[in-house]
């Protein structure tokens, strides 16, 4: 069967299941084989991937190289979606192996805010500190093949379930600063899609050059008072309450702040407020142009399941 080969790290992960299962249905004519690293194959995850035709790899960390190049062996694309939490050793064993491999493209694990873009000095959230360094080490030392960070915006999902001021149950909608500042939500389905595609554009030479070394995508992009109204329009209800903090008592108030667990979502939510998670200027047609290979999910979507 003529195709390609991806590796896919973290495969069972939050975002690593949905983007895995992608490969394996809508894109599996392009990708016939996909191997997943998995720390334990005989989860229900990694076993639910099997069926749907995944090659399952086991990353024994006691053998971290051995486990990397072997699941690395002739791949022509590598996608990490493992949590920064990782140890140090997983993230510099794994650099290594992707420098040794046969990959013509990989993938950095951010896949969320658009860090470039952070205005906290001093006091930037330690995960966004971590994934420059590691970004940076990457590019150092992985030459001869494209390295690609993909930011998304949040996650449609959680966006939904109310981590950043999104109360559906209780109808209130709580945003820093104006609740007209919009914000990308992009849907896990669609990253996964999205990184199928920029895989076969990478790899090909015709295309490769088209792909850029940091791009964003958006399944959508409204402002919070934007959602209110279509949460209300779905479940026919009155339009609920709108509440806007004080955004720049909020950003103050983060200083000292960048290590304590949960932060980050208080650091997000200022992004949110300064625009700077709007991502109205993507990269959606280079992969999807004019949404001719599938229909990116909205808000709206969301809440009707479809």
């Amino acid at each position: 069967m003529s195709g390609y080969t991806v590796a896919i790290v973290g495969g069972t992960g939050t975002l690593g299941n949905p983007v895995t299962t992608e490969f394996l249905t809508t894109f599996r004519s392009s990708f016939p084989t996909v191997r997943v690293l998995v720390r334990n194959p005989a989860s229900e995850k990694a076993k639910d991937l099997a069926v749907k035709g995944a090659e399952l790899h086991k990353l024994d960390e006691a053998n971290l190289s051995e486990s990397f190049d072997k699941a690395f062996a002739g791949v022509d694309a590598i996608v990490n979606t493992l949590p920064h939490t990782v140890s140090d050793a997983e993230k510099h064993a794994l650099i290594d192996a992707v420098a040794r491999s046969s990959a013509k493209v990989y993938f950095l694990s951010e896949f969320g805010v658009d860090h470039r873009r952070s205005d906290f000095p001093g006091y930037e959230v330690d995960d966004w500190v971590i994934k420059k360094k590691i970004a940076a080490d990457t590019r150092e030392k992985v030459k001869g093949k494209k390295v690609v960070a993909v930011y998304t915006g949040i996650f449609l999902q959680l966006a939904l379930a109310g981590v950043i001021g999104i109360d559906i149950e209780k109808n209130t909608f709580t945003s820093y600063g104006s609740p007209s500042q919009k914000v990308t939500l992009s849907s896990l389905s669609d990253i996964g899609k999205a990184l199928a595609r920029l895989s076969i554009l990478a790899i090909d030479p015709a295309t490769s050059a088209k792909v850029p070394d940091e791009l964003r995508i958006a399944s959508d992009t409204l402002s919070f008072e934007e959602v209110r109204d279509v949460v209300a329009r779905v479940k026919g209800v009155e339009k609920g309450k709108i509440v806007s903090e004080d955004l720049v008592a909020k950003k103050e108030g983060l200083k000292g702040t960048q290590s304590a667990p949960g932060a980050i979502l208080s650091y997000i939510r200022v992004l949110i407020g300064e625009g700077k998670l709007d991502f109205s200027d993507n990269s959606n047609e280079l992969i999807n142009p004019g949404e001719s290979l599938w229909k990116w999910r909205t808000v709206e979507d969301q809440l009707r399941g479809l």
